[in-house]
């Protein structure tokens, strides 16, 4: 029973994590605004991710909506990697109780999209994707593969991601694993890990607790009560301000092993009571499942069997506590004293039977997997021994035809040692070559180095003179020929007032030109030194700079997430720069009328989105590239050492991706 409980419900907590990202507990309302804001959406990643949302809700409703949303999420996803890979670990999901080896499939593949990718979320969504896989060999019974996942691949990501909740998740699933083989030792210091990471953490109270409950329920196993009794102590410590809260089921099981193992069987069951009474939440059913077993323990070793026989008769006509066979073997053998403690030897002996064919059916596959080990390792060890033989006979046969050749013993001595001459010659002639190969790469490799960085250098070098005349001729605008219009300004309007009304009117018109002029003067000399960067910093810049796009034919929208202020002022010129140019390529290259520029900053690297549904272009074709203005882009990028990728198709629109280093 133990095992199989165990199990269910590190099962279930991993099957929770996919729904727990979502902010509201009241599920059906936040589902329905997702639906709203899904059919007003145009944007294809902000679509993807709502239906790959959708999923969590309608996969234990409607398995029909969560497969369409599905279908949906991975059609839109495929142009933005992240969303592409979390489709096919929502898929997944999807299969997770239906199809294992789809379910695996999908699992991989989305580990291989997003393991291109060296994020903190993507990082934690390949923990708890290997976390699952896990889980499917759990469910096999194979511990042995489900610990090594779990410390080779879930856990190691969780701590990249720096993933707190998670890892101490997984540390607690190694531990409930070593439980399962009786390695109890073994998993203390998983346990301890769980709680250590976990500890002082409010928002991962769950995790906490369900560590503290199987510490203490691996203690008791131990017969370890002293520690036992420690962390049952501090268990309470915690949940005490919360009254209410679901976990005081978990802490009264516990209690209840505590002392039930101490013979205290009236003492255990107030406490199975209390658990039971307390069990609330979406684990409420299996909670109370996993208690009433323990319940029915003690039930039988206090010797109140009438009490215990209700129990277990309401576990036995029960198909999903029967389903598992650890169930069943508990219920069997609880049944089997039930029956004798009646003094009802027919029903003791019939229970007994069943429990011992069912308790020989599970040692017999486990010593028929043994045996085909032991085979195989058998097989290896035939095959060896033949190896082994075959070169001892060829060793004979070599050794034979050397005494046939005894005779020629000179002329073969004199032509060993000619050919010895002639391999070291060749030897030292290719080692010597290819050492000269190596410095000759070694060389080229470095020459492409100091290449590459006189370009940079002089790539920066030229865009630092390019903003260095830019403010040169913006100061000269605005204080020389700024100044010009505006004193020719007032001495219009001076002369306007002396004039006839005829002539005034003319007068007003070429005011009014001068007035254009001048606003056109303070635009080209914004754009030349965007002040803007300096009263509002990067982020308000950039999202001033995209309302000054707007207008009657184009809408320009703006999101920016996690931008920090301790950018130097060169790489927020240089962001400011290549922004200001992408919006210049959509609004002359696109006929776009919607254009979205996404800005991001991961620690130091900083990410540039532009989406526009103009006409697009063949992205593959390179001559296409030439005349849209993207060299000085290139420039731009490759001085902040950054990537750019453009994804665009005939009458497809536009997406361009950029990352930076701005450490």
């Amino acid at each position: 029973m133990i095992r199989s409980i165990l199990t269910f419900i590190c099962l279930t907590g991993i099957i929770i994590t996919g729904e727990a990202q979502t902010p509201s507990l009241d599920m059906k309302a936040y589902a329905d605004s997702l639906q709203i804001v899904l059919q007003k959406e145009k944007n294809d990643s902000v679509k993807a991710a709502i239906n790959l949302q959708l999923i969590n809700y309608w996969l234990y409703k409607d398995t029909l909506q969560a497969r369409k949303h599905l279908e949906q999420g991975k059609k839109l996803s495929r142009k933005y990697p992240y969303l592409h890979g979390m489709s096919y670990y929502s898929e997944g999901l999807y299969y997770f109780n239906t199809n294992i080896e789809k379910s695996i499939s999908a699992y991989l593949k989305a580990d291989t999209i997003l393991s291109k990718l060296k994020t903190a979320d993507a990082y934690k969504v390949r923990s708890n994707l290997w976390n699952n896989i896990a889980v499917h060999k759990q469910r096999d019974d194979d511990d042995r593969a489900h610990v090594d996942i779990l410390m080779n691949k879930a856990i190691p990501l969780a701590e990249k991601a720096k993933d707190t909740a998670t890892m101490g998740f997984e540390y607690g699933a190694v531990g409930i694993s070593f439980m399962n083989m009786s390695q109890y030792e073994k998993a203390i210091p998983y346990f301890n890990k769980a709680i250590n990471v976990l500890k002082g953490k409010t928002a991962q109270q769950s995790r906490l607790v369900s560590a503290y409950g199987r510490a203490a329920e691996n203690y008791i196993m131990l017969d370890r009560y002293p520690e036992a009794r420690n962390v049952l102590d501090e268990l309470k410590t915690v949940l005490d301000p919360y009254p209410d809260s679901e976990h005081h089921a978990l802490y009264y099981m516990a209690e209840g092993l505590y002392y039930h193992k101490l013979k205290s069987y009236d003492k255990a069951l107030t406490y199975f009571d209390k658990g039971i009474q307390s069990a609330n939440g979406p684990l409420k059913d299996y909670r109370i499942q996993e208690i009433n077993f323990q319940k029915a323990k003690s039930l039988v070793a206090a010797h109140k069997y009438q009490e215990a026989k209700q129990l277990l008769t309401q576990f036995l006509n029960d198909d999903e506590v029967m389903d598992f066979y650890g169930n069943r073997i508990d219920t069997y053998s609880g049944l089997a004293k039930t029956y004798a403690g009646l003094g009802d030897m027919g029903q003791a002996y019939h229970w007994q039977k069943e429990y011992s064919r069912l308790n020989d059916s599970i040692n017999d596959s486990r010593l028929r997997h043994d045996i085909n080990a032991l085979e195989e390792k058998y097989d290896s060890s035939q095959k060896e021994k033949k190896i082994a033989q075959l070169e001892a006979e060829n060793e004979i046969s070599k050794l034979s035809a050397e005494n046939n050749k005894l005779i020629n013993w000179i002329l073969i001595v004199v032509s060993l040692a000619f050919l010895v001459i002639i391999l070291f010659s060749f030897s030292y002639y290719k080692k010597d070559k290819k050492l000269a190969i190596e410095k000759e790469s070694n060389y080229q490799i470095q020459l492409g180095k100091l290449k590459q960085e006189q370009q940079l250098m002089a790539t920066q070098a030229m865009l630092e003179g390019e903003e260095s005349e830019r403010k040169r001729m913006a100061r000269d605008l605005h204080d020389g020929l700024g100044g010009i219009l505006a004193g020719v300004r007032m001495n219009l309007s001076e002369v306007e007032s002396r004039l006839t009304l005829t002539f005034q009117n003319e007068m007003e018109r070429i005011i009014s030109n001068v007035d254009k002029s001048l606003t056109e003067l303070r635009r080209i000399a914004h754009n030349l030194m965007p002040e803007s960067l300096l009263r509002l910093g990067l982020d308000g810049a950039l999202d001033d700079l995209c309302k000054s796009y707007q207008s009657s034919d184009l809408q320009v929208n703006y999101q920016s997430f996690d931008i920090e202020t301790n950018i130097t002022n060169t790489n927020q010129l240089t962001i400011y720069r290549i922004v200001q140019e992408l919006l210049n390529n959509a609004l002359r290259h696109s006929n776009a009328t919607e254009v979205m520029v996404q800005c991001s900053q991961n620690e130091n690297n900083f990410f540039i989105t532009v989406e526009d549904n103009g006409k697009g272009f063949d992205s593959q074709n390179p001559e296409n590239k030439k005349g849209l203005g993207l060299t000085n882009l290139q420039h731009r990028v490759g001085s902040m050492n950054g990537s750019i990728e453009i994804n665009s198709g005939e009458n497809e629109g536009t997406i361009i991706n950029i990352e930076l280093y701005v450490g």
